[in-house]
């Protein structure tokens, strides 16, 4: 039983491995090396075989004052947290009898060792779930029970403050990769979600090709024949560049439009007096802005519009009367 002054140092020490490291001191005070727990990234470490305690000396034990260094057989690798844990029991050894003599000594231990305990749950309730001191009594943070929460998320409730279980909720989603599936496979999704922090993430398989559903809505099923492109009637099926002009030139080759031309004949003076006999007309579908009484004569003239596409670059021949 420890017979020494009781520090206040926190009663457990972290330490991020580099891969060479086997040594780790602890500057919290205990009676025995039993009293000690070793975790290296959460696992917790057996004695003599995974690791000693041993004094600034170098032997097995601790130093006067109760403190000591974890010694490890190997050193834990590198980036992995050690941490050294006070763990006194709860428990006592020794017995005061009614008439009995009570030392110095023993009461110190027995002191010693209430205080190492008290720093104890101190240092797992710092780390606790706690409400803050301001809150009113009625706050509860008691977790509701296990058959309640499991696959639940831990939430708060929206009036109360209090714990309760909640269903996973998504705070964001992003697509995480985009891949060309094979001609004429399925298309796929799949998707991955992080319950830490509400993150989805998609990754998609889009097929080439034809494939799909039927209907102006969806991926298109097959390549529209030439005649099916010339008809215009066809609403299911895709329109290669090839089909586009071949629709087009059956819409336009050979079609006539019925068009009126105004012709109108006056007498202008020209700069040394000449009588000069000139014709004006409009353009098909232009937008002069002709009068008739400026003319001496006029007439109109109508007659069929040739329309043709030709092959060679796609342009759209306009044949007057």
């Amino acid at each position: 039983m420890a017979t020494f002054d009781v520090n206040g140092n926190v009663r457990r020490e972290t330490s991020t491995a580099n891969g060479s490291l086997v040594d780790y001191s602890f500057s919290f005070q205990v009676n025995t090396t039993t009293d000690v727990d070793v975790y290296v990234d959460d696992v917790i470490k057996s004695a003599s075989t995974d690791y000693t305690i041993v004094d600034s000396a170098g032997n097995a034990g601790l130093n006067s004052n109760g403190t000591g260094t974890v010694r490890f057989t190997t050193a834990p690798a590198n980036n992995t947290v050690v941490a050294v844990v006070s763990d006194v029991p709860l428990s006592r050894t020794s017995t005061y009898t009614s008439g009995g003599n009570i030392t110095a000594n023993s009461l110190e231990a027995d002191f010693d060792t209430i205080t190492m305990q008290v720093g104890d749950a101190d240092e797992k309730l710092s780390r606790a779930l706690l409400a803050p001191t301001s809150e009113p009594s009625s706050s509860d943070l008691t977790i509701p029970n296990k058959d309640d929460r499991k696959g639940k998320l831990l939430g708060f409730n929206a009036t109360t403050g209090n714990p309760e279980p909640q269903s996973s909720s998504v705070s964001s989603a992003s697509v995480n990769s985009t891949t060309t599936g094979a001609a004429g496979t399925a298309a796929t999704a799949s998707a991955s979600y992080n319950s830490g922090t509400g993150a989805i993430e998609f990754d998609f398989t889009i097929p080439q090709g034809a494939q799909g559903a039927a209907g102006n809505d969806g991926i298109f099923t097959s390549i529209a024949s030439t005649l099916e492109a010339q008809t215009g009637t066809e609403n299911t099926k895709g329109m290669t560049p090839l089909r586009v002009a071949e629709a087009i030139t059956a819409q336009v080759s050979g079609v006539t439009a019925v068009a009126s031309k105004f012709f109108g004949v006056k007498v202008v003076k020209d700069s040394v007096g000449r009588a000069i006999l000139t014709q004006e007309h409009t353009l098909v579908g232009g937008s002069e802005n002709l009068k008739v009484e400026d003319y001496d004569t006029y007439f109109f003239a109508t007659g069929s519009v040739g329309l043709t596409l030709r092959a060679s670059d796609g342009h759209l021949l306009i044949d007057l009367p």
